[in-house]
């Protein structure tokens, strides 16, 4: 990469705040975001349930006067206030307990105790906790009976008269409340496991909007394709019916229609300029959308009146079949042929309301590099090659499977798709150099399923697109004795090209009666 494109200033980073971006991070681990928030719900309430005491309290009420004083009960709040403070530290020093634990016969003081104040008088609140209500009753009667021998030495000149004498608890002060500490836990494992996945998001060096492909990446922006909805309803999304990103599609949106065009006129152009036929559409990843690009790529390239032939090559997962809505026995096994367990009869299927050529199939084989790599594969490829325009295949992604390499130096072309938010920055310029490195030529980006925001999707209307009806195509494959193998290949007529001849042949003849009449009226 040149020095240019890895220099990238501090205001740069502002592109990489993208709250897209960080929300599909986020969608993509929810469940199991909710699932250690569950889990740490159970955990805190287990550990706080193991460590939790019940603790019981008894309180007795004194009121607070300065001695020789005939003020009212509520006349001296400063001299209440300070003795609370005084009367906290006789309660907990080592004198009165011991003398209350004396008194009781036993060796320690099994309880807290604490004096408050009420608020705006001269009361003071004796407040002793236990473990058992007997417990705090008894400490709280034997500090009454006790805490004058202390009082009269530290504060002579206070007066403590009772006003309530020690309660018996009827109920533990510290509630445990299951549901409300585990809602807590569980809100705040969300809020933290969001915020860590944020974090890493944030600092993940990936391709988040079209601007950034020039300055980070070696490879040159073919063009940019808009997110488009997999679901176009809440109806839809309900019930789980995705609908096919297709050109032939007519709720597929009038943007991606015509993004799709655009770059397979630059795509077009770009090879008729090399002289390229072979075209190949390769990812990083899985899920960038490669196959969709690749499939809609064949499509509009064959809208032009090119004859295109679409060649599944990911045989590790292939997928055309689902994209175009084919059944599996709608469609000879591609992996079988190139295996040699089948013959080629009925390789290419034509598809409907295309002109479009597909090669394809369902199967997964684990050793799809060696087949790829295979005499048979490059036969076939070589034969169609000289009967079409175009041959596009469509590869694993490259971080997956080394097939994309085998065929770097023998395709015509390459572009590369790019998901947005994705691939690291470091592995698609590596990938971009590995096609560069083959005799091919290596067209560009595909800068992929970019989210555009609400603005820009309530402005994409939904046009619809007619399209011409099937075509049907003829293929024959014989083996020769001698020379391996041979290949007869027939071209049927399309229902346009029909039509075509039919209304030129129709206007020959009417010129032909034309000319006639008029010479019989000469």
């Amino acid at each position: 990469m040149s020095n240019e494109k890895h220099n990238i200033s501090v205001n740069d980073y502002e592109m990489n705040i993208d709250l897209y971006s960080i929300l599909r991070d986020i969608s993509k681990y929810i469940v199991v975001i909710l699932l250690l928030a569950a889990s740490m719900s159970l955990l805190a309430y287990v550990y706080v349930g193991r460590s939790y005491h019940k603790q019981y309290e008894s309180t007795s009420t004194f009121i607070v006067s300065s001695k020789g004083s005939n003020n009212s009960v509520y006349s001296d709040l400063s001299t209440t206030t300070e003795m609370a403070t005084k009367f906290s530290e006789i309660l907990n020093s080592s004198i009165l307990q011991k003398k209350v634990a004396k008194e009781m016969n036993m060796d320690y003081f099994p309880g807290t105790a604490s004096a408050e104040v009420v608020n705006e008088t001269n009361l003071l609140v004796l407040k002793v906790q236990a473990d058992s209500p007997e417990m705090a009753f008894s400490l709280n009667k034997a500090i009454m009976n006790n805490y004058s021998v202390v009082t009269n030495q530290l504060i002579g000149t206070v007066v403590l008269d009772v006003l309530q004498n020690p309660t018996v608890p009827s109920g533990p002060v510290n509630e445990f409340q299951p549901a409300a500490l585990m809602k807590k836990t569980f809100v705040m494992t969300i809020v933290a496991l969001c915020g860590l996945i944020a974090i890493i998001s944030f600092l993940k060096d990936t391709v988040r909007k079209p601007k950034e492909v020039s300055k980070k990446l070696d490879g040159t922006l073919l063009q940019t394709l808009y997110h488009e909805r997999l679901y176009k309803s809440w109806k839809a999304r309900i019930h789980r019916k995705k609908s096919s990103v297709l050109l032939t599609n007519p709720g597929t949106s009038f943007q991606y229609v015509e993004d799709m065009k655009k770059l397979a006129r630059k795509v077009s152009s770009k090879m008729k300029d090399k002289q390229a036929k072979t075209l190949l559409v390769a990812s990083v990843e899985e899920n960038e959308g490669k196959s969709t690009v690749a499939a809609n790529l064949a499509l509009a390239l064959a809208e032009e009146s090119e004859k295109v032939l679409l060649i599944d090559a990911d045989l590790r997962k292939p997928s055309q079949y689902k994209i175009f809505g084919l059944a599996p026995e709608e469609v000879q096994e591609f992996g079988e042929v190139l295996n040699g367990n089948e013959k080629s009869d009925h390789l290419v299927h034509a598809l409907a309301k295309s002109e479009l050529l597909l090669v394809t199939g369902t199967m997964i084989y684990p050793n799809s590099t060696e087949m790829i790599a295979s005499d048979m594969f490059y036969k076939i490829v070589d034969f169609f090659k000289e009967r079409l325009d175009y041959v596009i295949i469509d590869t694993p992604p490259m971080s997956q499977a080394a097939d994309a390499e085998e065929l770097v130096d023998y395709a015509d072309a390459s572009i590369l798709v790019v998901r947005q938010h994705t691939a690291l920055v470091k592995d698609i310029n590596e990938a971009i150099s590995i096609l560069n490195s083959g005799e091919g030529t290596m067209l560009g980006c595909v800068y992929n399923d970019v989210f555009h925001g609400i603005a820009q999707t309530a402005r994409n209307y939904g046009y619809r697109y007619a399209y011409g009806s099937g075509s049907s195509y003829g293929y024959g494959y014989g083996y020769g004795n001698k020379y391996g193998y041979g290949y007869g290949y027939g071209y049927g007529r399309s229902s346009r090209q029909s039509k075509q001849e039919e209304q030129k042949e129709q206007h020959n003849k009417d010129s032909v009666t034309e000319r006639q009449v008029k010479k019989e009226d000469e």
